[in-house]
């Protein structure tokens, strides 16, 4: 398993809840469409229509291996998913992590 992990900065002059809109309503549906997708997750900038965080989002996008996250974004769903990315996401940094799970404390 591979994890695909993005953080997101949103577009300058896009307010905090056009941001959330975008990228929280209408981008997964997209995201999930990418062949060999096993996963999807967002962790939303908490209250961030009124605090002015360095990153608006984290995504984590889960493959079997890097072939196959490379063969989901060359697919035309992929290229839907990248071209809408333009409408919200101003910096994008990612990288390409190994997931590592400990478990949760009660």
């Amino acid at each position: 398993m591979i994890t695909f992990v993005a953080v997101v900065k949103r577009k300058e002059g896009l307010g905090f809840d056009d941001f959330r809109k975008l990228w929280c309503e209408e981008h997964p549906e997209l995201v999930l469409a990418m062949p060999g997708v096993r996963g999807y997750q967002q962790q939303l900038a908490h209250d961030g229509a009124r605090r002015d965080w360095p990153i608006d989002g984290v995504a984590e996008l889960s493959f079997d291996d890097p072939a196959a996250m490379k063969a989901a974004f060359a697919s035309p769903e992929g290229q839907a998913a990248t071209d809408h990315q333009e409408l919200f996401a101003g910096d994008v940094t990612w990288f390409l992590a190994e997931p590592r799970g400990y478990g949760a404390r009660a």
